[in-house]
């Protein structure tokens, strides 16, 4: 089994090293900055970065759905918003969509052009489900009643759902985008319509709920066990929270993985638990393992809760900085440039 380590997604953009020069020709009080950042960020490997216990978990917040909003013509109200409750769906998974009608807001209207005029319901809500092929998929009816997965009657949110089929499925560690064009209508005729969409995911390789942790080189370790249908490129990432809930550091790791059973390390780096101040028992509170092997890449479920440590004291984990040699040698040329 092959591994290397990634970076996480909540530092990933910190990682692009902007150049020197430009940063030091803007103010020399900027370059400083950018060059405690660096020497701040070098604490800690790319692979393990802390969270701030005050955010919201990273794999979860990627997770969210967008919602997609669209005005009538000129910027005519109501607005259709459409979303989704995921954004990512496998076979025999039930999709629920959603979409509702409101006003524009003020900061959203040009108050310098006539206002157009504003249409008004009821509406009548359907959904066209089309794959990246521009084949469809299905033509769905939303529901504002209450009854099959709407949740209250009248509440302007309406509903439809879906079931993921088998006969439209992508290849087994692969994924496909899905559209979906919602469309509203009234007794007058007028229309909105707004696109959302979805990833239709199959992934290679699944979590099978089995965890197990230990201390090794004075951070923490938890190994989660994966059953690989295809042999591929795997990346698992996992959030490590206090028993109090709160977020403390992010870890992922990137495997090529064959056919079979595998145990897969996440490794929290130990400083990050020792400055949190906080001892175990931890858990893991999400954790997600995605095929890689083309794109879209082909995600799978975040699963919450998964795994509570052992009772690990925080002074058993290491008190040494990881010192990112590429961090710490930007910072270095970037504080040369300021005492020119």
């Amino acid at each position: 089994m092959k591994s290397k380590h990634i970076k996480p997604l909540l530092a990933a953009s910190l990682f692009s090293l902007a150049p020197m020069a430009t940063i030091a020709a803007a103010t020399p009080d900027l370059a400083a900055q950018a060059a405690a950042e660096y020497r701040t960020m070098a604490r800690y490997p790319e692979w393990s970065q802390p969270v701030s216990g005050a955010l919201a978990d990273p794999l979860l917040a990627g997770r969210e759905a967008t919602v997609q909003t669209q005005a009538g013509p000129a910027g005519a109200g109501p607005a259709l918003s459409v979303w989704a409750s995921d954004i990512r769906y496998s076979t025999g998974d039930t999709a629920y969509f959603y979409a509702s009608l409101a006003e524009r807001t003020a900061s959203s209207v040009n108050l310098l052009a006539p206002a157009p005029r504003s249409a008004a319901g009821p509406w009548a809500v359907t959904g066209e489900l089309v794959d990246n092929n521009g084949q469809q998929l299905a033509m769905l009816s939303y529901r504002d009643d209450g009854k099959d997965g709407d949740q209250q009657a009248g509440d302007g949110v309406y509903t439809a759902s879906y079931v993921l089929p088998a006969t439209h499925q992508p290849d087994i560690g692969s994924a496909k985008n899905i559209a979906i064009k919602v469309t509203a209508v009234n007794a007058d005729q007028d229309q909105r319509v707004a696109l959302g969409g979805f990833l239709y995911s199959q992934p290679g390789a699944q979590l099978t709920g089995e965890y197990r942790d230990r201390l090794s080189e004075g951070s923490l370790v938890i190994a989660a066990k994966v059953d690989v249908a295809v042999a591929g490129r795997y990346h698992l990432a996992g959030v490590l929270a206090s028993a109090l809930g709160e977020s403390l550091s992010l870890s992922q790791n990137a495997v090529h993985l064959e056919p079979g059973s595998h145990w897969v390390d996440l490794s929290f780096y130990g400083l990050i638990l020792r400055e949190a101040g906080v001892s175990g028992p931890y858990t893991l509170s999400s954790v997600t393992l995605t095929t890689a092997g083309a794109m879209p890449n082909a995600l799978g479920p975040v699963v919450t809760a998964a795994h509570v440590t052992k009772p690990y004291l925080n002074v058993q984990f290491t008190d040494k900085p990881f010192a990112r040699a590429d961090l710490l040698d930007a910072a270095t040329r970037l504080e040369g440039l300021v005492k020119r």
